[in-house]
């Protein structure tokens, strides 16, 4: 038999089972027929552009993978500002795990989905197009975390990343992560038509991810530049670094020691800025 404080506790649960209603699951319910139908406009109009458009062109995917923190969204919507400045035009998809009680208005971020997008983009892009893709979440060795409404699911490893970007082997891909240990990544990832950035090397933490973070350190410092469009991958590398290590010492945190791999085919496309990567090579 409950006491009062009891049925108080008992009723604040039903509450909030009430309140988050069917999103508390990213694989059953409304939730998952609403994220379904938005990954199917994306994927539609992906298609639908690129068979229309001749190459070049710029193919961005974000992926913002736990629901814990608003920075990790922020940093795909400040990573899609940089790609519709080099390119209007640009293919976007955005994916996002929405936290408890929150409804989803971008198709849910779950591995399914991510190798959904990436197998997607493998078979539309040509070797003269660009690829930008970002993965935000927390991490861990050789784990990015999935998290939705404030629930872990199974982690993304560089092994299952790698797969999903098979059929874009030999065309030009950015690969940047923003979370702890991610340089853990690079050894798999790293190829000859491959930049892969991250934001911590495999070792160590990255910073600003706190729930209501506008960005997570490394990003802010990677793509809120001053027209960053007109410079180069590698010194908006150089210059992030530095900011990044200036505001960990400034706040007494361990260097997080962003890493980046540029492969042989990609070391033009990587010193060129960005507002340049749509010239015909």
């Amino acid at each position: 038999m409950l006491n009062k404080r009891g049925l108080i506790g008992f009723t604040l649960v039903l509450m909030s089972a009430w309140l988050t209603g069917c999103a508390t699951s990213p694989y059953q319910g409304e939730g998952k027929t609403k994220s379904d139908a938005l990954l199917k406009v994306q994927l539609s109009s992906a298609e639908k552009t690129l068979v229309a458009q001749s190459p070049p062109r710029l193919i961005f995917a974000g992926f913002a993978m736990h629901s814990q923190s608003k920075a990790f969204r922020n940093d795909v919507l400040s990573a899609e500002k940089v790609a519709l400045a080099v390119d209007p035009s640009a293919v976007i998809f955005k994916l996002d795990n929405p936290a408890s009680g929150q409804d989803a208005d971008w198709p849910y971020a779950t591995n399914e989905n991510i190798a959904q997008v990436l197998k997607k983009i493998g078979g539309l892009a040509r070797p003269q197009d660009k690829v930008m893709v970002l993965l935000a979440t927390h991490g861990n060795v050789n784990a990015l975390g999935v998290n939705f409404a404030n629930q872990n699911y199974p982690h993304l490893d560089s092994a299952f990343l790698n797969r999903a970007m098979a059929e874009l082997r030999g065309k030009p891909v950015m690969v940047v992560m923003s979370a702890c240990h991610s340089g853990s990544f690079l050894p798999l990832l790293a190829g000859p038509s491959r930049v892969v950035i991250a934001a911590a090397a495999a070792d160590r933490s990255s910073f600003g991810c706190q729930f209501h973070s506008t960005n997570t350190y490394f990003i802010d410092a990677l793509f809120n530049q001053t027209a960053p469009h007109e410079q180069s991958m590698v010194k908006l590398m150089d210059k992030a670094k530095t900011d990044v290590d200036l505001r960990e010492k400034k706040l007494k945190l361990p260097p997080s020691m962003p890493a980046m791999s540029v492969g042989a085919a990609v070391k033009e496309w990587a010193n060129q800025p960005l507002k340049n990567w749509m010239n015909v090579q």
